[in-house]
């Protein structure tokens, strides 16, 4: 691994342990479809980019598809905003640049390389794209939540940190893939 890939991965797992930090301070179980997939992700990242690769990183994909709509789906109606939408949405592209950086494997091998090594069978340049309309949507909510943290609201304060840290982790992760 070189210092480029170890840099990178290190601040995108940086960036998506300080996103998991907000949706817990406001409780471990009450919020736990909001943090839960994001540590689920954190959790993939770390083996796939600095871990041993314990799982393939096919089901970490899956994993990860398949969780990205909790945030929105066990929240009640009334709690539901702009966040939880950020999540999900965070979360289906963290699966898109991940699946498309899965590395082709040859067809006699039996536990595939997981790091993060290039384009795979999927088309990456979508992934790349979905990322960066997430990165995008990061950080206009996180200047939303800012604007109206200017009257002293300190949820909204960790909200655009949350928002801040996810378009880091991706941007760490589109930069690795490319």
């Amino acid at each position: 691994m070189n210092d480029m890939h170890i840099t990178l991965s290190l601040v995108m797992l940086a960036c998506c342990a300080l996103g998991i930090w907000s949706p817990m301070r406001e409780g471990l179980v009450r919020n736990l479809s909001q943090w839960g997939p994001m540590a689920l992700m954190l959790v993939a990242m770390a083996d796939t980019t600095v871990g041993p690769g314990i799982v393939p990183g096919v089901v970490w994909g899956l994993l990860l598809l398949l969780t990205s709509p909790l945030p929105l789906v066990l929240l009640p109606r009334e709690r539901r905003g702009g966040m939880e939408i950020h999540r999900s949405l965070s979360m289906v592209a963290m699966f898109a640049i991940f699946v498309t950086t899965l590395p082709s494997a040859p067809s006699s091998s039996i536990h595939p390389t997981h790091a993060h090594s290039g384009p795979g069978g999927a088309n990456p340049v979508l992934a790349v794209a979905l990322a960066a309309g997430v990165i995008a949507y990061s950080v206009v909510l996180a200047a939303r939540t800012l604007r109206r943290n200017s009257r002293g609201h300190r949820r909204h304060a960790s909200a655009s940190l949350e928002a801040f840290s996810s378009a880091g982790a991706l941007g760490a992760m589109v930069l690795m893939a490319v």
